[in-house]
């Protein structure tokens, strides 16, 4: 993908690796602060300082409670999906737990390359919202990836019939939804 930030050549230490690594250091100081009066120690112990890289998480997901506004117009208005006339329906509140589920899936999917409302490791969209402290029974999913703005990953799921008719759903009264890297969700409740 254009312009997405790959974290593979970062180095990673776990916190195994870390103890290791700081129990090697603090032996291998005090080896050489006893060998060569601290004139080694000094370069070593730079060495490390400069050789090893902390670690580097990647960005969080970029929240879009901007979202709901497209989908309470389109909601409030009505609209056609597929071959169906959809009338209008309440609006949808913003749900900060939804958006929560939404960000992690979205960074999971780009982390994980893959593209699907069910996990490598097997979680559905309530089990992530549920994961996210989600209270509701009911959880809807809409997924898109490669697109760089709101309205056009809105004007591509209005297209779609089944996406829109999760967006124009009566039975959920709440939305969360997020970005990243080019991955988008919608996680709609209730």
């Amino acid at each position: 993908m254009t312009g997405a930030a790959h974290a593979g050549s970062c180095f990673y230490l776990s916190l195994y690796n870390r103890a290791m690594i700081n129990t090697s250091l603090s032996i291998l100081s005090m080896t050489l602060s006893f060998l060569y009066r601290g004139t080694i120690y000094m370069a070593v112990c730079l060495f490390f300082a400069v050789s090893c890289k902390k670690e580097v998480a990647l960005p969080d997901a970029r929240l879009a409670p901007e979202m709901a506004t497209p989908v309470n117009s389109l909601r409030n208005r009505g609209c056609r999906c597929g071959a169906d006339s959809m009338p209008p329906a309440p609006p949808l509140v913003w749900n900060a737990q939804l958006g929560a589920a939404a960000a992690a899936h979205a960074k999971d999917m780009y982390s994980n390359n893959y593209f699907s409302h069910i996990s490598p490791q097997g979680s559905s969209p309530i089990q992530r919202a549920q994961q996210a402290g989600y209270a509701g029974s009911y959880v809807g999913e809409n997924i898109a990836k490669g697109y760089t703005s709101t309205g056009e990953v809105m004007l591509a799921w209005q297209l779609s019939e089944a996406h829109c008719r999760a967006m124009m759903d009566t039975l959920y009264k709440e939305i969360g939804a997020a970005e990243y890297n080019g991955y988008w969700v919608q996680e709609f409740g209730r």
